[in-house]
């Protein structure tokens, strides 16, 4: 459990940092979705 504990508190910056960009890219990969949708039919 410590170990594991250990590479949550070293990949929290990470996780910290790619948060922010992954909101702003979700309604990007919803837009594609759509698209691929539309594609599709």
């Amino acid at each position: 459990m410590i170990v594991a504990e250990d590479t949550v508190h070293r990949s929290f910056p990470f996780y910290t940092n790619v948060l922010p960009y992954m909101q702003k890219i979700e309604p990007l990969r919803k837009m594609l979705k759509q698209l691929q949708m539309l594609l599709k039919k």
